[in-house]
């Protein structure tokens, strides 16, 4: 009996969307299910790919936008707009700092980022941070809790989930 190929990772994530071709993965349930567990062994050995496999992993499980979204939080930059008022806010997470931030004009106004207590973290934001604390992904580990807090919007200080926001914005329709 022939094997199957495993689908590509670049098929994965970007599988979500109206592109019109839902039905190429359509048989591979057992396949992308045994590629899951392939890529949670790989990253259980802390490889230097850690971020690729990672984001695959994300789209093995579903978790289309997270798996194009997710950078390595190295630089990590953000658009939204607030919830409240409306006005673009950029969230930072990075190297730089964690931050949100407001231009006027050439006046710049920033409020630090809150970020979520692991422990407490639900659903998908859980589930990552579980993995890289597993895994000793301190910087993934980190961004995460930015990433799934909350953001003062430095305007009108209405504060917000980043997550909620950014997915709200990001998220690709499916139809």
């Amino acid at each position: 009996m022939r094997r199957r190929p495993r689908p590509p990772l670049r098929v994965l994530e970007r599988a979500a969307g109206p592109h019109g071709c839902d039905d190429l993965l359509a048989d591979c349930a057992s396949a992308i299910a045994e590629f899951g567990v392939v890529l949670d062994r790989h990253l259980r050995s802390r490889p230097a790919d850690y971020l690729v496999a990672f984001r695959a992993l994300l789209a093995v499980e579903e978790e289309y936008h997270w798996a194009n979204a997710l950078g390595g939080f190295k630089d990590d930059i953000h658009g939204v707009d607030c919830p409240h008022c409306g006005v673009g806010v950029t969230i930072v997470i990075g190297d730089f700092g964690c931050y949100s931030q407001v231009w006027d004009g050439d006046k710049e106004t920033r409020r630090g980022l809150r970020p979520a207590v692991g422990e407490e973290l639900t659903g998908t934001g859980r589930w990552m941070h579980r993995i890289t604390v597993r895994d000793g992904q301190e910087v993934l580990t980190n961004g995460i809790t930015h990433l799934f807090g909350e953001a003062e919007c430095p305007r009108c200080a209405a504060v917000f989930n980043v997550a909620d926001e950014y997915t709200s914005a990001n998220r690709p329709v499916m139809w």
